[in-house]
């Protein structure tokens, strides 16, 4: 019996609908929504696309169909990878960091849960049924039909459900976190919205954020100088980007140095690396540097390679009479290191792999000072500003990775040492790291250096590498995610002061600290405060709107765009208007912060 030409493209339609929809349903097994409203949307966009498959010619069609559930199907993939390791979606501009992430990928691919690869598997039947199955061309009008009202649809349901709504428009207009414009219309409409704002169409009004920026600063104190300015006047400065270092690995047992010299200097007890942007380490480094985070949403780094960088650190201690220079075991093309260091202020970005071939020598921390080349330009004459990042801790925490692999043939005895074997590599690995401490102590006192020396530690970011979660949590002895953003920060030098500093700080406050310390007077304005200025209370920042500060901590839910407290230590009452109040100052330092590199906005503006 024939086929009613309606029923069979009625039954065309709800099939490729249903695959189109399965990009949706993968991200939704991994990111919790509140609301079915976010499965309307993904709905409508499934059929959108179903429609415009059936209205092409055949093979076309099929073309079609192929191409955008591949990319959706992948990109689903990718959000859900994502989010599992970092709790958080990601927008399109995470994409121009693949280039560096592939270099990890088979230690990232192992980190991925079980759930995720029959997600893999689902997206490749699709796509395999598609192209031996894929229909004939429906008849054109209904199809034609069924796009429009689909579009119509899509174009009416932000006037309907989001238009009105204080909170959810303000977050959906913002486009700062993608979480919580995926809680509100899906995966599918937060790509394409992603795509629109961020990649097709950014608000580049130049003029415009700069404005605005300044209405920011012109809020803000002005810097009090204190009892802490210019201690550290002239010194050579030591700056060390710690990879991974959680504050749990820091023992005097498993690195006695680094345990040392955290508490015999300045320790930062409430510090926070919070993760703005995509590439975590890379938004860590730019702040220590230049104190910006990478943007939430518009662009990547890489797009601003001509911008101008007068206010970071190495540019204003290179004014006062530093040399400045890095060092790392990576080539100058990863980051684009070579090209952004340089922007920074120092004199150049030295790869260990440009000075020797032999490999272990890039497994070392202490390569700096044990390869002569490399310690002729690091204990050079005069002020210098030196950058070490290191590397040792970076995932993953497995006896097969080169890295464990390296460091526990230098300290077997932690094999199994903790019952945990991602336990036992993140320590060992850790260990690597005291090691370079305890090398550059030496090396400064046999060079008659120790006393003119103040090294500064900031963790990138804690080790979210670490598979198991629960027991990450555990070691770190908090409850909540987002308490996990704890990292370890200190300031140390022979003859200076022993100091706990409690109150809560981040890493865009320790570029306006450390200028206050060395009594370098900058005439720029800063997202972050000088952690020792007595009108500063302290206060943390976080990429989703959460914040600390007056003792509160309080955690933005992304899927219901309300506060979890998680805690109150002054039992301060909490009214709507406080928590509306700090929910805009989260808000204004978000937007500042993603309209400072696409302005440019130090080029012209102090």
């Amino acid at each position: 019996m024939k086929q009613h030409p309606i029923l069979r493209f009625l039954l065309q339609l709800i099939l490729l609908t249903l695959a189109y929809f399965s990009a949706e349903l993968i991200v939704a097994l991994f990111v919790e929504t509140k609301t079915l409203l976010p499965y309307a949307f993904g709905f409508l966009w499934s059929m959108l696309f179903a429609a415009v498959a059936l209205l092409l010619p055949r093979k076309i069609g099929r073309i079609f169909f192929l191409v955008t559930f591949f990319l959706s199907g992948a990109y689903a993939l990718a959000q859900a990878a994502h989010f599992d390791m970092f709790r958080k979606l990601t927008f399109f501009t995470s994409v121009y960091y693949v280039g560096e992430g592939a270099k990890f990928f088979m230690d990232i691919l192992r980190s991925f849960p079980l759930l995720w690869w029959p997600c893999v598997a689902a997206v490749i039947a699709i796509l395999i049924l598609g192209a031996r199955f894929f229909p004939k061309r429906a008849k054109p009008l209904p199809a034609a039909i069924t796009a429009v009202l689909c579009v119509f649809l899509l174009v009416l349901f932000p006037q309907l459900f989001i238009v009105g709504d204080e909170e959810t428009e303000t977050t959906y207009a913002a486009m700062y976190d993608a979480e919580a414009v995926y809680s509100v219309t899906g995966y599918y409409h937060m790509t394409a919205r992603d795509l629109w704002c961020n990649v097709l169409f950014p608000d580049l009004d130049e003029a415009g954020q700069t404005q605005q920026l300044n209405r920011y600063f012109a809020d803000r104190k002005p810097h009090t100088p204190n009892e802490m300015t210019g201690i550290y006047r002239d010194k050579n400065v030591v700056y060390v980007l710690l990879e991974a270092i959680d504050d749990w690995v820091i023992t005097p047992e498993n690195t006695p140095t680094m345990y040392r010299l955290m508490n015999e200097g300045i320790s930062f007890t409430n510090f926070y690396s919070p993760g703005f942007g995509s590439a975590r380490t890379l938004s860590s480094e730019l702040c220590i540097n230049t104190g910006i985070y990478l943007p939430t949403s518009v662009g990547s780094l890489f797009d601003y390679d001509e911008n101008q960088f007068p206010q970071s650190i190495a540019n204003q201690a290179v004014k006062n009479g530093y040399s400045a220079e890095v060092f790392h075991y990576n080539d100058p093309a990863f980051y684009s290191r070579g090209t952004f260091e340089p922007l920074w202020g120092y004199g150049d970005y030295h790869g260990y792999c440009e000075y020797t071939d032999d490999e272990s020598l890039l497994y070392d921390e202490c390569t700096p000072f044990t390869v002569p080349e490399l310690s002729d330009i690091f204990f050079r004459e005069g002020k210098t500003f030196n950058t070490i990042i290191t590397r040792s801790a970076h995932l993953s925490y497995d006896y097969s990775e080169p890295l464990s692999i390296y460091a526990l043939s230098k300290y077997p005895e932690y094999r199994g040492k903790y019952g945990s074997e991602e336990e036992d590599c993140l320590r060992v690995k850790a260990r690597l790291v005291d090691d370079m401490f305890t090398m550059l102590l030496s090396e400064l006192e046999k060079r008659g250096l120790l006393e003119d020396t103040v090294i500064v530690a900031v963790t990138d970011h804690y080790a979210y590498g670490y598979n198991d979660q629960q027991e990450l949590r555990t070691l770190s002895g908090v409850e909540h995610e987002l308490l996990l953003e704890k990292t370890p920060c200190f300031i140390w030098s022979a003859d200076k002061p022993q100091i706990k500093v409690d109150k809560p700080v981040f890493t865009a406050d320790v570029v306006p600290t450390m200028l206050n310390l060395l009594g370098i007077d900058s005439p720029y304005r800063y997202l972050g405060n000088d952690a020792f200025d007595p009108t500063y209370d302290g206060c943390v920042y976080f990429p989703d709107g959460s914040w600390i500060a007056d003792g509160i901590i309080a955690f933005r839910s992304s899927s219901t765009a309300t506060y979890d407290i998680l805690a109150n230590e002054k039992n301060l009452p909490l009214t709507e208007e406080y928590l509306r109040k700090m929910q805009q100052k989260a808000e204004a330092f978000i937007v500042a912060n993603n309209a400072l590199l696409p302005c440019d906005y130090y080029k012209t503006v102090r």
